[in-house]
């Protein structure tokens, strides 16, 4: 490869980066909001008050409200409310990756039965709460390859 298309390579991967930190960011941020709305209703306020302080309609915020009400709470011990939020907070820079590593890989995850590679007629859709999560941070490159097979290393070992 030459030095132009390693350069261009190289500039791909960190835009890449960026949008990936940049996503969870705003997953994050999102979910936050959504906290803070139903604390503020369960603290007595109005959804009009509350829609006033963070400019959005009355019933967007009783959607945000009930959006929050679905939202696992974060497990005792855990850095996160599931693997997703896990990876979101290692990929937002709020978690370190030992911290991410160690979560990962000691999670109580969903079971779920085995995917079929390259069968057109045998597909199984990921399953949130499961290892699915670990692959498909994998994937978008909320993680890189030397971190899944850490993750995947030390799931495999605790499970024996």
């Amino acid at each position: 490869m030459s030095a132009y298309l390693e350069q261009a390579r190289e500039a791909y991967e960190a835009e890449r980066r960026i949008l990936a930190a940049n996503k969870a960011r705003e997953t994050l941020a999102h979910e936050r909001k959504a906290l803070a709305a139903l604390a503020a209703v369960e603290a007595g306020e109005s959804l009009d008050a509350i829609g006033s302080a963070i400019g959005l309609h009355p019933t967007n915020v009783g959607e945000l409200v009930e959006e929050a009400r679905r939202l696992e709470p974060v497990l005792p011990g855990r850095s996160g409310r599931s693997p997703q939020h896990v990876i979101n907070r290692y990929a937002a820079g709020e978690i370190g990756r030992e911290e991410m590593i160690e979560a990962l890989s000691t999670w109580p995850y969903i079971p779920v039965g085995p995917r079929a590679e390259n069968l057109l007629n045998d597909f199984r859709p990921s399953v949130a709460g499961s290892f699915d999560d670990v692959e498909s941070a994998l994937y978008q490159q909320y993680i890189d390859g030397e971190a899944y097979d850490t993750i995947l290393r030390r799931y495999a070992q605790r499970g024996q």
